[in-house]
Formats: structure tokens, sequence, C-alpha cells
């Protein structure tokens, strides 16, 4: 099958090297290509720092911002269709400042202007590499998605690929349409998502994603000199690695390609002919260390209740995820005892939920606490719980450099065990245990 889907991050928008790569790729092979484009990294922040402060900030300012990374990223003056997304953009901003207020909805179509002109940008850089490439918008292939707001879930696609005529097809990625007509966003960034419920729904064999601003090395690059790249991950290993802050692969992007078994290629950006770095599909292959990488992330807090009848007294736990679930407070990880419940959150949100926890007055808990200088350290890989001395490996690396563990967890599944080590620790546990294995 000649027809493509292929992932294009914004941050080869400057990259005219990166784009002809990939053209020349492409069209080794008739047929449709779509694009699919999440924004350019200075774009999307100044959307969403203009979105934040559009109550009290002047908003006039945007189009002129943005009339600036158009510049610098092509060295032209901003085309008649940027400008006019520019235009629209701060007069909504304005509209925000006026009313006082936003809904989510209303937030969800401001964001999705990040994507729609860093569309018209790789549009014009696909020019300067001789291909005219069509914007199809989403609403145009009739991407339909759920209303939830910020965290949408795709649907349905209204257009056949018969409907269209062979080339270059740049789409918008992160969004689709409600049934109501409204914008909604899968994610920040969920351009990846997006081009894996094409590639499903036109029936392509495979998701392509061209390049990734980080790439699934076997540990952070910022900490472990030089790691290699992972050649070989499963769909729920990937998916796993993508919650930590040195991936940026979105973790639905699996949801879509999972039952159908449609692999995904992490393409090498500076090759012509599409040389793949990693390949992620549901074979499962277990390398002779086990591990495939040490992951961290400093974005978190530990949420702990203790009390010698927690683990006695029914329902605790689910009145403390009840709460936070109404508050709009995410859950990463639960890892209990029988006198302690321990729930790792996103840094920001450990405060509130402290806050919110403690009011609702447990007589069994004697101590609710939040710990925020902590860092989260996974070791991924399948086959742990099947193989010997992988946990004693762990353990006896941090152990033999005098590395305290704040809390562990392992078992819940067959890939991952945490640590939760002080984040003053977080370098020399990820680097002792990246030394135990490789």
């Amino acid at each position: 099958m000649s027809d493509k889907v292929i992932r294009l991050g914004g941050g080869h928008a400057g990259s005219v090297a990166s784009i002809q790569n990939l053209v020349w790729y492409s069209e080794k092979q008739n047929g449709k290509k779509f694009i699919v484009v999440s924004a350019v990294p200075e774009i999307l922040c100044l959307v969403q720092s203009a979105v934040s402060e559009a109550f009290s900030a002047d908003v006039t300012k945007v189009y002129d911002e943005l009339a600036g990374i158009y510049l610098t990223l092509t060295g032209n003056n901003p085309s008649e269709a940027y400008g006019e997304l520019a235009t629209q953009l701060a007069g909504i901003l304005k509209g925000i400042g006026l009313i006082g207020d936003y809904s989510a909805a209303l937030k969800d179509q401001v964001l999705s202007f990040s994507e729609k002109l860093t569309a018209e940008i790789f549009q014009v850089q696909f020019e300067k590499c001789g291909i005219i490439a069509k914007i199809l918008q989403p609403e145009q292939l009739g991407l339909e998605v759920t209303p939830d707001y910020g965290n949408a879930t795709f649907v349905a696609v209204g257009k056949s690929l018969s409907d269209l005529e062979p080339g270059f097809y740049l789409v918008p990625g992160s969004f689709g349409i409600t049934a109501e007509g409204k914008t909604a966003r899968a994610g920040e960034t969920a351009a990846d998502y997006t081009a894996a419920f094409l590639t499903r729904e036109f029936g392509i064999e495979k998701l392509e994603l061209w390049g990734l601003n980080f790439d699934f090395h076997r540990a952070d690059p910022a900490i472990v000199s030089e790691p290699p790249r992972i050649q070989r991950l499963t769909y729920s290993e990937a998916s796993e690695l993508a919650y930590f802050d040195h991936y940026s692969f979105h973790p639905r992007t699996v949801e879509p390609l999972e039952a159908e078994h449609i692999p995904i290629h992490v393409v090498n950006t500076s090759s012509k002919d599409g040389s793949v770095d990693t390949v992620i599909n549901t074979e499962t292959y277990v390398e002779p260390q086990i591990v495939k990488s040490v992951a961290c992330t400093d974005d978190i807090s530990l949420l702990r209740l203790n009390g010698p009848g927690v683990g006695l007294k029914p329902g605790i736990l689910a009145k403390v995820t009840s709460r936070l679930n109404k508050e709009g407070i995410n859950i990463k990880s639960v890892i209990t005892s029988q006198i302690s419940i321990n729930l790792i959150l996103e840094r920001k949100s450990g405060a509130r939920a402290l806050e919110c926890i403690r009011q609702l007055g447990f007589s069994a808990v004697q101590d609710i606490t939040v710990i925020d200088d902590v860092s989260l350290v996974a070791v991924v890989g399948h086959g742990m719980q099947q193989s010997y001395g992988v946990s004693a490996k762990i353990f006896g690396a941090v152990a033999q450099h005098k590395i305290n563990v704040v809390l562990s967890g392992s078992g819940a599944s067959d890939l991952v065990s945490y640590l939760v080590v002080k984040s003053s620790d977080k370098e020399k546990s990820v680097r002792e245990i990246y030394k135990a294995f490789f």
C-alpha cells in the first residue's frame, strides 16, 4: 500500500533539510501522504501564555510575535492565510479579556490555533522543496471527537480516502470536532495520537513518526552520556516511557493501533531513505538484560496517609480517589500497605490534594502529609516478573551507593518497577541503575 500517515513535529518547521529528506523518502511511493503536524514549540508556548493572561495582558502584541516567529522560521513575511489566522486569534483573545471568562471549549479553540498556524509555516517550507501541500483541517476530514475538552477521544473520520487525490496533505494535529461542531483537543502535543487514529481508520499499514523531540534512549542523555537508542519496544513499554520528561511520545498513540497490530516506526530525520531508529509493535521482545530503559521525572508529589487503621477501615482509598477525581487531580500511581496509603500525583497538585483530603476527616488516619522534594525513577522492560535477580540488582545498585529509597513498587505489571527517591538522589540513582544493567 502506498498511502502514508507521517507525524511531523513542529520542531522541524525551521529545518528545510529535514523536510527535504521527508519529501525524498515519501516520493518513492505514489499515493496520499497525510502529514500530521504538531505545533511549533514557540507558537504553542505563546498561545498558552496568551490565553492564560488574556484577562490582564496586552493581547495586541500577539500578532506581532506570531509574525516574528514566521519570519524567523521561513525567512519570509507572513502569508495572507497565516496573517488571517493570527488576526482571528488576537480577536478571540481580546474578546476573552473583555468578557472576563472562557469555557473549556473556548480554551481548546484558542489552543488549536497553534497547530493551524504551524500548518501554514510547513506549507511554505514544503513549497521550498518543490511540493504543493494542501492543508486539510480536521473539520474537512470529518475528524470527530468526544466533548472531553483537553482530553478528547477520537471516534470517527467522515472523509474517505477515495475522495482525495494523490499528493501531500498537511493536517493540524491534536484536535478534532465534536458532534456539536466545537473544537476539542486530545491533549497537548497529541498529534501522535491523531496520526495513529488516521492510520487505523484509513487502513494504512504503519504509522511513521518523523523523528521525536526526545528519542527512545535507554536513559536520559542529560544524565547518562550517549545512551544508545532502544531499537524495539512493545506498545506497553512505549506508553510507560511516554509519561517521563525525557521522552516525547504521546501515551495514547498506541490505543487505535494495538488491536489491529499496526506498528509504529520512529524514522531518523537525517535519513533520505527512511532509516528507522525504533520499532514499536505488539511483539514482546525480552532483551538479555531485561531492562530496556531507566526513566525519571521530577514532576511528582507524594501524598501519604498513615495510620494503624488504614488497612482495616474499608472505603478510605475509594473516598480519597473519588475526592481527587472531583477536584480534577490526576493520580499517577498508588502504592499501599496495611498502615499507609501513598498516592503519586503531579508536583503542582500536591498542596491542593493535601488540603482537600484533610477535609474528609478520617478517624483511622493519624497523619496526612505531602512530600514534594522527591523524584520518580522507573526501570522499564518486559520480563521482570519472570526473571530472577532483577529487583535485587536494582536495589543493590542504589544501596551500594547509599541512596535512600523513599518508596518502591513493583509487580503491578510485568514491565516496570518504581522507585521514589529524594530529588537530590535522582541523577545518581539513574546512573547507578543504568550501570548495573548496561
